[in-house]
């Protein structure tokens, strides 16, 4: 009778072994599960978040005058109003200036980030679609940022000046129209890029891809 339960300690032992691989296996394979939801709720609030201050603020931004955009900075404020962008705010007060220029550059290269990411933790057109509309804003808010910095200077200049022709003479000199002519282009994009979102419902369609995970 011994001898029987000796010959079963190896059968009971590899049924131990292979309940503990299944049991691995499937924590492995719940923390994976959890890990990927993770990310990709951490960069779809992101994505809304950017959603949210373009339809806000899409209507009072008026960039089809064909004249200096004044409002350049109001502008910026308006589209990095939220705890994500908050950082950079200040940074279109102070083009250039340390170490705002620098938190600038790091989050706007983070956003290239998010939109890559997005492509990869979603399927579909959906995905690619919700990317392109976050590149499009790290894009609008790049080239605003470099409109501000050369109103800047022909504001600063003009200052010594008392009559608009003055500024018109500055504004050729420094290429104003060039600059704020990849503004209205890098607007158009993003506008072109929401149209799209609604137009698919994108919003829709990655929050059910969240859901099923």
């Amino acid at each position: 009778m011994f001898g029987d339960w000796k010959s079963l300690i190896p059968i009971v032992s590899s049924v131990v072994a292979i309940v503990a691989v299944i049991l691995t296996y499937k924590q492995i394979k719940l923390s994976n599960k959890q890990h990927l939801f993770d990310k990709r709720m951490e960069n779809y609030i992101i994505a809304t978040g950017l959603i949210k201050l373009y339809r806000s603020n899409c209507n009072d931004i008026n960039n089809e005058k064909d004249e200096p955009m004044l409002s350049n900075d109001f502008d910026f404020n308006s589209l990095t109003n939220n705890t994500y962008l908050e950082q950079i705010t200040c940074a279109i007060d102070n083009p250039l200036k340390e170490p705002n220029h620098k938190e600038l550059l790091i989050k706007l290269e983070n956003l290239k980030e998010v939109a890559t990411k997005i492509k990869f933790l979603f399927s579909g057109n959906a995905s690619n679609l919700l990317g392109d509309f976050v590149l499009r804003y790290q894009e609008l808010l790049f080239e605003m940022y470099r409109y501000q910095i050369i109103l800047d200077k022909i504001i600063k200049q003009n200052e010594n000046g008392n009559h608009a022709l003055e500024f018109d003479e500055l504004a050729k000199k420094f290429k104003e129209e060039k600059y704020r002519d990849r503004v209205q282009k890098a607007f158009n994009n993003l506008k072109q890029a929401n149209s799209c979102l609604e137009k698919e419902n994108v919003e829709e369609q990655i929050e059910k891809q969240i859901r099923l995970l």
